[in-house]
C-alpha cells in the first residue's frame, strides 16, 4: 500500500518539478552464450563501487549505458530468465539508484518555437488504481509490417502512462545536451536550433569520444551524441554529420547496406541508414575514418590488435539490428535461446563493440567519453516479443560487465564514471493478471523459464524509469533530486525513498565529470 506521505510529497514534487522546467536556451539458464561465441554474462568486477563517488576535480572518462525502452518490469524480465532473481546484473550493487522522469518538452513533430513544457509526470496520476472502462482504441503499428493492437487499460493509471511519451530522439537530446525539446528532435531545441552536446564538451577537453549501439548507428539515441537535425528520420543527414564530422572517434553499429538481418549479403544495397555517396567515401578511405566491417577484424581491434590512430567506423555486415531481427526460419532452432531461436552465427554481439570502441578511445591519455545502447530492447518491447527482448537485455548486461572488466584490468574503474539507465519505457509489461490486479509485477518462473508476462501497451510509455551510476561524481546525481516517487519505492523497489531525478540532470553532471568541475547545481 502506498505510503499516504510520500504520496503527498508526489504531489507537491511534481507541482515544483512543472515550475521549474528548463526552458528553451538563448538563442545563438545461465545467461544465453553471446551470439559471437563470446563468454556468458558475468558480473562486474567486485568492488566495482569506489569510494570516492562525490566530484574529484579531475577530468574523469564517462561510460553511459542505456538500454533503450526498458520499462521498469524490463530489468526484472531478463534477471529473473539468466538468474531467477531480479538482482545480480553487473550493475545491481552500484550505490546510486534513482529513478528518472523522460517527458519530453512537447508530444509534436516539428518545433513549436515556443520552449514552453507542455507535458511532465504525475506521480498520484502514474500510480492511479481507479478502475476505468477499458475501451482505448487500437494503437496504430509501433514498427513496419505490425498490426494496430488494442490495449484495454482498466484501470486509470495504465491509461494516463500511455499518454504524453516522449520518443528516442526527445529522450536522447536530453540525455546528450540537458535540454528538453519536441519529439523526432536530433539534438535540436524547440526552435530548431542545435544544442550544446556532452560530446563536443568532451572533445573540448582532448577526450577521445564513441558512440556503440545494437541498432543502425544512425538511429535516434547514437545520433543525438553526433548530429543536429530537426527530423530523426533523416538517417542520410545524419550520417554525414556522424562519418564526416569530428565530435565522435568512434561510430559503431548495425546498418551495413550489403548485408541483410540474417548477415546475408544483399543482390542490392539497402541505404535506408547511411547515404551512398558517404558509404563509398568510407570504403575508399576518403572520410579520414578507418572502417571495420568482419568480424575477425573486431574481435582484433577488441583485442587491442592493430588499433590504428584517427577515426573508426565499427559496422558489422548485418542489416538493421545484430541479431533481433533474424528471421527464426533461417538461423534455425535453440531451445536453450529464451526465443527459442538459434543466434545468427559469426556475428559480433555488443560486447565485442564496446571492447572494440575502448581498445581505441582507451588510447587517449586525457580521457574518453563512450555511449553503449542495447537499442533493440526498445524493438522487442514495441514487438511484445517477451522471449527477444531477454536476448537483447541480456546482450546489453553482457556489454556492461565487459566495459567494467576492462576498466578493472587497467586500474581505470575508480577514474571512471559509469551510468546505467534508459531513455524511457516501452510495453507496460506486467504480471499475467494485471488487467485485474493493479500493477502485478511479472512473476518470476525461475532460471531459464519465460516469465508471467502481460503486455500492456506496443509503443513508449511515460513510466518512471530506473537508474543506476557508480564512480567519480556518480553522487552529484543525487542533488537533482525532484521529486519522491512513492510507486519507485514501494511497488517498483527500486529504491528506499523514490528518489527521481529528470533526464536533463544527466548531461549536466556528465560534463562537470568531463571537465573535472564541482558538482553542477539545478537551475544553474
Amino acid at each position: 500500500m502506498l505510503r499516504a506521505g510520500m504520496l503527498r510529497a508526489g504531489i507537491l514534487a511534481v507541482l515544483w518539478l512543472a515550475a521549474c522546467a528548463p526552458a528553451a536556451p538563448p538563442s545563438g539458464p545461465a545467461p544465453a552464450p553471446a551470439p559471437s561465441g563470446g563468454p556468458a554474462a558475468a558480473p562486474a568486477p567486485s568492488g566495482a563501487a569506489p569510494a570516492a563517488l562525490a566530484a574529484t576535480g579531475r577530468p574523469t572518462s564517462v561510460i553511459l549505458f542505456i538500454t533503450d525502452g526498458a520499462s521498469y518490469e524490463t530489468w526484472n524480465i531478463a534477471g529473473y530468465w539468466a538468474r531467477g532473481e531480479r538482482d545480480g546484473a553487473p550493475w545491481s550493487a552500484w550505490p546510486v539508484r534513482l529513478g528518472m522522469t523522460t517527458y519530453p518538452l512537447n508530444t509534436e513533430r516539428r518545433p513549436q518555437h515556443s520552449g514552453r513544457p507542455r507535458v511532465g509526470y504525475d506521480p498520484v496520476r502514474a500510480w492511479d488504481t481507479t478502475l476505468i472502462a477499458a475501451d482505448d482504441p487500437p494503437q496504430p503499428p509501433a514498427m513496419p509490417g505490425a498490426p494496430a493492437r488494442r490495449y484495454p487499460s482498466p484501470f486509470a493509471g495504465y491509461r494516463w502512462l500511455k499518454s504524453d511519451y516522449t520518443d528516442s530522439a526527445a529522450a536522447g537530446t536530453a540525455l546528450a545536451s540537458g535540454i528538453k525539446t519536441y519529439n523526432n528532435a536530433i539534438s535540436v531545441d524547440d526552435f530548431g536550433r542545435p544544442v550544446p552536446l556532452v560530446t563536443e564538451t568532451a572533445k573540448a577537453q582532448g577526450f577521445a569520444t564513441g558512440v556503440v549501439t545494437s541498432v543502425p548507428f544512425t538511429h535516434a539515441t547514437p545520433a543525438v551524441f553526433g548530429a543536429n537535425v530537426t527530423e530523426r528520420d533523416a538517417y542520410h543527414e545524419i550520417g554525414r554529420q556522424m562519418l564526416r564530422g569530428e565530435r565522435l572517434d568512434v561510430v559503431a553499429g548495425a546498418g551495413h547496406p550489403d548485408f541483410d538481418d540474417d548477415g546475408r549479403p544483399r543482390t542490392r544495397p539497402d541505404f535506408t541508414w547511411v547515404a551512398p555517396n558517404d558509404w563509398a567515401d568510407l570504403k575508399a578511405g576518403r572520410l579520414g575514418r578507418t572502417l571495420f566491417e568482419s568480424t575477425a577484424e573486431i574481435r582484433a581491434l577488441a583485442e587491442g590488435r592493430g588499433v590504428p590512430p584517427g577515426r573508426l567506423a565499427i559496422v558489422p555486415r548485418v542489416g538493421s539490428t545484430l541479431q533481433f531481427r533474424r528471421d527464426a526460419k533461417v538461423a534455425g532452432p535453440d531451445p536453450a535461446n529464451p526465443s527459442g531461436a538459434a543466434f545468427t552465427r559469426g556475428l559480433p554481439d555488443l560486447s565485442l563493440l564496446t571492447l572494440a570502441a575502448l581498445e581505441r578511445l582507451g588510447r587517449e591519455p586525457k580521457g574518453f567519453f563512450l555511449m553503449v545502447e542495447g537499442g533493440a530492447v526498445d524493438w522487442a518491447a514495441h514487438a511484445n516479443d517477451t522471449g527477444r527482448l531477454i536476448e537483447e537485455q541480456l546482450d546489453f548486461e553482457r556489454a556492461v560487465a565487459a566495459a567494467s572488466r576492462w576498466l578493472a584490468r587497467r586500474g581505470r574503474l575508480d577514474r571512471t564514471l559509469l551510468i546505467v539507465l534508459t531513455d524511457h519505457g516501452n510495453g507496460l509489461p506486467l504480471g499475467p493478471e494485471s488487467d485485474r490486479i493493479a500493477f502485478q509485477p511479472v512473476v518470476n518462473h525461475g532460471q531459464g523459464r519465460l516469465p508471467g508476462v502481460r503486455w500492456h501497451s506496443g509503443t513508449h510509455t511515460n513510466e518512471n524509469t530506473r537508474l543506476w551510476a557508480t564512480g567519480p561524481y556518480a553522487r552529484c546525481l543525487e542533488r537533482w533530486v525532484v521529486l519522491r516517487d512513492p510507486g519507485l519505492a514501494d511497488i517498483v523497489r527500486h529504491n528506499a525513498d523514490g528518489a527521481t531525478i529528470d533526464n536533463t540532470a544527466i548531461a549536466p553532471v556528465m560534463r562537470a565529470a568531463l571537465t573535472g568541475g564541482p558538482c553542477p547545481d539545478p537551475g544553474r
